[in-house]
């Protein structure tokens, strides 16, 4: 039969240690970060990113241009942030916003888009361009994605500062032992006959 005591830490006990005390409070506090912190990291950076998300204005007009140049067959190479559209490459297009004049400007396009070719591209009430609004259903996907990603920074920073810490504990644990052996270990089994 096997005998646990619940809560150990936290009874009163003449041999239990100031590093005793830290521990259970270390314990206690990686807990509660883990089973509420975690959570509410990943709801809190999943909606920023979706409430920060580029939706269209209330004056955007989505109208389609047309290429004056081709765009590049290969998107450009390098770093890009999680979850952006690297199938489009900017190009010189030539657009007429509503009611206004022809302009030309340098607008995303799909990758490989000869010129003379239709693309679809945003503009405000002033006919100034602006990047494509992401759809509702990328935007949830994101969110999702960057959650998760905060969720798990969150609990690795949790488990890794708690082991530090109780690492540390170990080691002057281990250190006052052996400065309490070599005090009493030099006396131990030396009794007179």
């Amino acid at each position: 039969m096997r005998t646990t005591v619940r809560f150990w830490r936290w009874r009163r006990n003449a041999l239990k240690r100031c590093s005793d005390c830290v521990e259970a409070w270390i314990v206690l506090v990686a807990g509660v970060l883990l089973w509420l912190g975690a959570p509410l990291a990943g709801v809190a950076a999943g909606w920023t990113l979706s409430a920060h998300a580029p939706r269209p204005g209330a004056d955007w007009h989505r109208v389609t241009a047309v290429a004056v140049q081709s765009a590049s067959p290969v998107p450009a190479t390098g770093w890009s942030a999680v979850g952006t559209d690297t199938g489009h490459v900017q190009t010189l297009v030539r657009f007429t916003p509503p009611g206004g004049t022809p302009h030309t400007a340098e607008a995303p396009v799909p990758v490989g888009t000869l010129a003379g070719a239709h693309v679809p591209v945003w503009v405000d009430g002033h006919g100034a361009l602006h990047d494509n609004p992401s759809d509702p259903a990328q935007i949830q996907a994101r969110a999702v994605v960057f959650g998760l990603m905060a969720s798990t920074v969150l609990v690795l920073v949790v488990l890794g500062t708690r082991g530090t810490v109780l690492l540390v504990i170990n080691r002057r644990r281990a250190t006052a032992l052996e400065r309490e052996w070599a005090k009493v270990g030099p006396r131990w089994g030396h009794h007179p006959a």
